[in-house]
């Protein structure tokens, strides 16, 4: 089944556009936000129908020639042939339908602080082919494709890039397929390198025995520091982080202070404050400095966290390794709690802990999301436990994607 003159007036976040037959909303593969085109029904669902671009009839007014050569077969960018102002108007709509949908909370705009559009990240990871060459997923699928640079990356991981190819090349040509993946971190004066790899113990002997004074640090996942550091250092305001292979840290060096800024101005002054899904403790920090309980089930990020503290001289600190879940009234009351941080992953906050919560004497929520739909279930279910939304936020995080960042607070009325 075909439709022609469809036009596309949204974007959903995986990057396939939104368009309106006589009878359904279409999700559309590989269309253009404001473009008309035609498209065929590939499946159909109770509500809507999946569809697949089949020309264009008429160009979208924000369409652009996407910067990056891979764009149009990799999946890692989803809205780079539009303007940057246009993917902002996007985010700003995708928050606000998420508000209004879910939460009926209707509100007419909200501001988003704008990044720089490339070389912003500093981590990407990459998948490594059996001969060991750098690539990613492609649209939809897990066939690969190879690439020799990715705009998001930071410059200096641009630069090493064909340095970093040759290390993987070398061990998938001698041990192949002994790389599966590869995440490159920087913190623009050193780059580290995980591996996940496959079981070899002759391929991790080479790789221990060639690369023990690599000018990278080198991570086996699972299997040890091979040569550097097993951390990074990064500084955000005046405070110093350790971050560990696998610890939490935002990706936009260029956007870290604003998102930590906006919720210092949410918190205010004088707080002592509770990081539910603290990691290392990276945001409570930058954002209260002294006076915090953190709390992670990672005892890795936990160590890490301890240690961030003792780096940046803090008095009045305690971090556990505890579930979310064993946050109740008497903690909060015991640690004389007044507000809480939560930054969760995209799946956001367990619906048990957000009724936990609201037992409890706790004035006031941030909530740092990178996920809107999410964040706005959340926000309804604190309503729901005698909250309100006060103020929101956002920063944008991952330009040239459909993924952004949001801060709200949540007052108890």
């Amino acid at each position: 089944m075909k439709y022609t003159d469809i036009k596309i007036t949204d974007i959903l976040q995986d990057g396939r556009g939104v368009g309106k037959t006589p009878d359904k909303i279409a999700f559309i593969e590989k269309a253009t936000f404001g473009e008309i085109c035609e498209i065929e029904i590939i499946n159909e669902n109770k509500n809507f129908y999946e569809a697949r671009k089949l020309k264009t009839i008429k160009e979208s007014p924000v369409q652009r020639q996407a910067p990056c050569p891979y764009y149009y077969e990799c999946g890692a960018c989803t809205i780079m042939d539009i303007t940057y102002n246009a993917q902002i108007q996007l985010k700003k709509n995708l928050i606000l339908s998420a508000l209004k949908k879910t939460a009926n909370i209707e509100i007419e705009d909200i501001e988003i602080i704008e990044s720089e559009n490339l070389h912003y990240r500093n981590k990407i990871r990459l998948q490594v082919t059996k001969e060991g060459k750098l690539a990613y997923n492609k649209i939809g699928s897990n066939d690969l494709v190879e690439i020799k640079d990715c705009l998001l990356a930071r410059k200096i991981i641009s630069e090493n890039f064909p340095s970093i190819e040759e290390i993987t090349k070398d061990i998938n040509n001698k041990y192949p397929s002994f790389i599966n993946e590869i995440t490159i971190r920087t913190n623009s004066k050193e780059i580290m390198l995980n591996l996940e790899v496959e079981e070899n113990n002759k391929a991790l002997a080479y790789i221990r025995e060639k690369y023990a004074s690599s000018k990278y640090s080198i991570n086996i996942i699972g299997q040890g520091n091979i040569s550097g550091k097993d951390y990074l250092e990064y500084q955000i305001f005046d405070k110093i982080f350790r971050i560990s292979l696998n610890d939490f840290y935002q990706v936009n060096d260029n956007q870290i202070q604003n998102l930590y800024q906006t919720a210092r101005d949410f918190l205010g002054e004088n707080k002592r404050v509770l990081d539910l899904y603290c990691g290392s403790a990276t945001s409570s920090i930058a954002i209260n400095g002294d006076n915090l309980v953190g709390v992670e089930i990672n005892k890795n990020a936990i160590k890490d966290a301890k240690i961030n503290a003792e780096i940046n001289d803090l008095d009045n600190f305690k971090f556990l390794a505890k579930n979310a879940k064993y946050i109740d009234e008497k903690f909060i009351k015991n640690e004389k709690i007044d507000t809480i941080i939560v930054d969760p992953p995209r799946a956001g906050l367990d619906k048990a802990l957000i009724k936990s919560i609201g037992k409890t004497s706790t004035k006031e929520i941030i909530y740092i999301s990178c996920n809107p739909q999410t964040l706005a279930r959340d926000i309804k279910r604190f309503v729901n436990e005698g909250y309100k939304l006060e103020k929101i936020k956002a920063v944008d995080m991952f330009p040239q994607t459909m993924h952004v960042e949001t801060i709200a607070l949540i007052q108890k009325i």
